[in-house]
């Protein structure tokens, strides 16, 4: 068995360590330093990257909807997605794993451990102990006051304060943490493509020499897309050839290219899972996912909200009750960028437009049209009152 040489850092601790919002900030930060990695959420309470940066009111509700249990299917999952990273892994783990839920642990290759008393960091260091994890930092957290490094070699040890969600700070501690974060999970992004390319199952179609050839605007080492970049991609893509695609653009990007490969196969890189096959969209009364249907008279479209019924969900079969028309079509949801695609593709034939919500910026975009009135590309302003996908 081939050893996975990236890293998996585990971010360990007590409840309300800050732990969470010690990851959002890491993730934040490396996004900024151009440092590809994934932030895995690995604990079914409900709380993402979505609770840090939405409004209180909001998140608060969709927290508690989205909270779960430790099943052994979602266990089994996490540690999976761990052990077959294929990209560095910012694991954020709950903080009182019991029973199986240590193999998670297991999985990673680094710690982070932030504690608020000294019997919490005895606690967890023996949770950790034997584990064969290499510690990176030992924080203890306090909600005010001023960070403090005590030593820096072998492990970081000091004081971290601020990990507070309405008015997070980033001290020396942070600094200093930030800089063996980065240090470990730095690959440079030909490398990783090339990792990932070797494993591709057609010709690889790099989002990021797309956005070359059409000139997509950069803020540093991220691209930033536009609706109206996607009506100059279908020159530039084969329709009906068989492709991979690879790249960390939005979703609605992965449902237009999607769309123009048509019925050729394809596969699309996940950050969790490595290269997936499209899966097939089936129509059943014993849908897997829960959907709701509205018309939006003003645009001739229906839109389908979407909700998935786990925090994660298996690249398998997609399964929706049957959603009859052929009018225009909005896809809404907090979902995956192979979810979008698989959808996208399952609808293409029988619609005259189809759209992808986009309600961090309060539009739908449009990514595929046989419809006068709509061009791939175009930018809908968004009707709140359609959607519950995160608002609810």
């Amino acid at each position: 068995m081939r050893t996975n040489l990236l890293p998996a850092i585990l971010i360990a601790g007590p409840p309300h360590s800050g732990k969470s919002v010690l990851a959002f900030l890491l993730t934040q930060k490396l996004r900024e330093m151009g440092i590809s990695h994934y932030l895995l959420r690995a604990a079914p309470d409900g709380e993402g990257n979505w609770f840090h940066i939405g409004k209180s009111h909001q998140v608060r509700s969709l927290r508690q909807k989205h909270k779960g249990d430790y099943s052994t299917e979602f266990v089994g999952l996490v540690r999976t997605i761990v052990e077959k990273r294929h990209l560095p892994l910012l694991v954020d783990i709950g903080g009182r794993p019991q029973g199986d839920q240590f193999s998670i642990l297991r999985a990673c290759t680094h710690s982070i451990l932030l504690y608020r008393t000294e019997e919490d960091r005895v606690t967890w260091e023996s949770y950790l102990s034997g584990m064969d994890l290499l510690p990176i930092a030992e924080l203890r957290s306090e909600l005010y006051g001023t960070d403090t490094i005590s030593e820096i070699h072998p492990i970081l040890q000091g004081v971290i304060t601020r990990l507070d969600r309405q008015d997070a700070q980033m001290g020396s501690s942070f600094g200093a943490l930030l800089d063996r974060t980065a240090g470990i999970c730095h690959y440079t992004e030909t490398e990783l493509e090339k990792i990932h390319a070797r494993q591709a199952p057609y010709p690889v179609l790099f989002e990021r020499q797309l956005a070359e050839k059409i000139d997509v605007l950069r803020e540093g080492k991220r691209l930033v897309w536009k609706p109206e970049d996607l009506a100059k991609l279908p020159g530039l893509v084969q329709a009906n050839s068989p492709r991979a695609i690879y790249g960390p653009g939005p979703v609605w990007l992965a449902g237009m290219l999607a769309g123009h490969l048509s019925t050729a196969p394809m596969s699309i890189f996940d950050a969790r899972f490595g290269w997936l096959e499209l899966p097939e969209v089936y129509f059943s009364e014993d849908a897997n996912v829960k959907v709701q249907i509205n018309d939006w008279l003003e645009q001739d479209a229906q839109c389908v909200s979407i909700r998935l019924p786990e925090v994660e969900i298996e690249p398998d079969k997609i399964c929706l009750p049957p959603i009859k028309g052929k009018n225009g079509l909005v896809l809404s949801g907090v979902l995956p960028r192979w979810f979008f695609a698989a959808l996208a593709r399952a609808f293409m034939k029988d619609r005259a437009w189809i759209g992808i919500d986009e309600p961090a910026k309060e539009r739908v975009v449009v990514i595929s049209s046989n419809y006068p009135s709509k061009n791939i590309g175009d930018a809908i302003p968004r009707s709140q009152a359609l959607f519950f996908s995160t608002l609810e």
